[in-house]
């Protein structure tokens, strides 16, 4: 094969995944009703995570890593793998927290709304229920199917635990979650789909 059929074949491959297709549906307008929609229909997902946690009161971030399941319509587990063992599993309203070899500690989410808020932050948009988010936050969604940015702003009560929960993801594919509370400190999770 020549040089010049090796660079038409890389041209048409290249031309083929860039297509108009894709560059329609990657510039297309995205509603935050269709996104909530399309999160909803997906019944489990699993993905990895690298978390960054920084607080004011340490000069060091501190770092882990492990896995996540989330399965509808409201079971949410974290696997903490580094650099200690962590287990948290969300069933509904029961949160159970097990941390290394210690046996599980149970809590009612009912009895500890903020600690609920800070669940629904994470859950509530993998789940799709776009009126339960409502209820605690301001949703906002900016950027088209291909790079969307989803911001939950906090009201009332909840505004006393959290400034803001950002979203990043390509389609139904949520690639960063980011919490910043009011006092500055902020929790960052870097998430790539399980392998």
């Amino acid at each position: 094969m020549t040089l010049r059929r090796r660079r038409l074949g890389m041209l048409l491959a290249t031309c083929a995944a860039f297509g108009p297709a894709r560059r329609a549906a990657a510039a297309e307008s995205l509603r935050l009703e269709e996104l909530m929609a399309r999160f909803a229909a997906i019944p489990e997902r699993r993905a990895s995570f690298r978390e960054t946690r920084t607080f004011a009161a340490l000069d060091q971030p501190l770092e882990s890593t492990g896995t996540l399941l989330y399965r509808r319509p409201a079971y949410l587990e974290k696997d903490t793998d580094w650099p200690q063992r962590e287990r948290l599993v969300v069933d509904g309203m029961r949160l159970t927290e097990t941390l290394g070899d210690a046996p599980p500690r149970v809590l009612d989410l009912g009895s500890r709304p903020e600690v609920a808020t800070l669940v629904e932050a994470i859950r509530g948009p993998l789940s799709g229920d776009l009126d339960a988010l409502r209820r605690v936050f301001d949703v906002r969604l900016a950027g088209a199917w291909g790079d969307w940015t989803l911001d939950l702003l906090p009201r009332a009560e909840a505004a006393r635990l959290l400034r803001s929960v950002r979203l990043d993801g390509a389609g139904t594919v949520v690639r960063r979650f980011l919490l910043t509370q009011p006092n500055g400190d902020a929790q960052q999770m870097l998430i790539a789909p399980a392998a």
